[in-house]
């Protein structure tokens, strides 16, 4: 039986983790960001484009008789509505504020951070950075809990280890050196994000960069196999458990194929035959030749999963590289969003 003091505790969990559970704002961003200072910019919002991988909208404003039209890009539709923002909070034709960072290369551009509408409502668009300028505590947005009494009560009956849906509260060691070799460090050099970022033409990331994903991800046992449901490109990956992991002939494709094993009460997945250009979304490239092993590792009170991987490519590194440590909590009543990237129109 769930007692209401499990309801009630799991309530406390999410709240504390509203804040966390939006991350990696710049995520396949067409745009470099000043992270120096805050620009303001007053006006009108002309045309709004709230579809994933990023909301966008424009603002016209007006100094005397000078009109500059501004483009904004902010977060994917769906960590928008986590944080309680959809169409209906700001639209063409409103008056706003935006508070935000100028573009290192496109003039007229702004990552979004703080918008003031018409009515005097604040709206947090990039939490992370809100949180750097100390703007968060601004915020006047209500906060929608993920689930009610009842989901969380459900999703507490139905939890079992590793299999339940997780939301990505951060990861632990960014900023890698990564030790290149002479030819994998001129290619990434040469990548140039607005064009050679695929993610923006709505293609699914390839392992290992789509485990690195903000979003929430759910894990299924089916049979022999582990399922893993990425939020992001809704993206599906097979984890075959009971081989012995020597498959040959097969076809590499962008999530490769991955064997796994428990090894006290560890799940370990090695996964081969990979055919995705890219170890992240910086440009840092990869071959087929590339080899990861990934470490699942389930906390004592099983509310929170490490992910750990060791990426082994003698094109791409001198020497194996263990990538920074994601970290999962469990939010009862989190569901995966579908996530339906659209490619715009012009």
């Amino acid at each position: 039986m769930v007692s209401n003091r499990d309801i009630m505790r799991f309530r406390a969990i999410i709240f504390s983790l509203f804040f966390l559970s939006v991350v990696a704002v710049a995520h396949h961003a067409r745009f470099t960001y000043d992270d120096s200072k805050l620009v303001e910019v007053r006006g009108t919002v002309r045309s709004a484009l709230w579809q994933n991988p990023h909301i966008r909208f424009t603002v016209s404003s007006v100094e005397g008789s000078q009109e500059e039209l501004w483009e904004m890009e902010g977060l994917s539709v769906n960590a928008m509505e986590r944080t309680g923002i959809n169409s209906e909070s700001f639209g063409v034709g409103d008056n706003v504020a935006v508070l935000g960072l100028l573009s290192v290369r496109d003039k007229n551009s702004l990552l979004p951070i703080l918008m003031t509408t018409e009515s005097g409502q604040k709206l947090v668009l990039s939490r992370d950075r809100a949180r750097a300028f100390g703007l968060l505590q601004e915020s006047t947005q209500p906060v929608h809990p993920v689930a009610n009494e009842k989901e969380i009560e459900l999703a507490i009956r139905e939890a079992n280890g590793i299999y339940r849906v997780w939301t990505n509260t951060g990861r632990t060691g960014s900023g890698l050196n990564l030790p290149l070799t002479d030819a994998a460090r001129a290619a990434k050099e040469s990548w140039n994000q607005p064009t050679d970022d695929i993610a923006l033409l709505c293609e699914p990331a390839g392992m290992p960069e789509a485990m690195l994903s903000p979003f929430p991800i759910e894990l299924l046992e089916q049979d022999d196999k582990i399922i893993a449901r990425l939020e992001e490109w809704d993206n599906v990956r097979v984890i075959h458990m009971g081989t012995d992991g020597n498959v040959t002939n097969m076809r590499a494709t962008s999530l490769g194929y991955s064997v796994g094993r428990w090894e006290n009460g560890t799940l370990i997945v090695r996964t081969t035959d990979i055919n995705y250009p890219y170890l992240d979304d910086r440009g840092t490239p990869q071959s087929e030749a590339v080899e990861i092993i990934e470490r699942f590792t389930l906390s004592e009170d099983e509310t929170r999963l490490d992910w750990v991987a060791t990426v082994v490519d003698p094109n791409t590194f001198t020497e194996p590289v263990t990538l920074p440590m994601m970290h999962w909590e469990w939010l009862p009543g989190e569901k995966i969003k579908p996530f339906n990237c659209t490619l715009d129109d012009d």
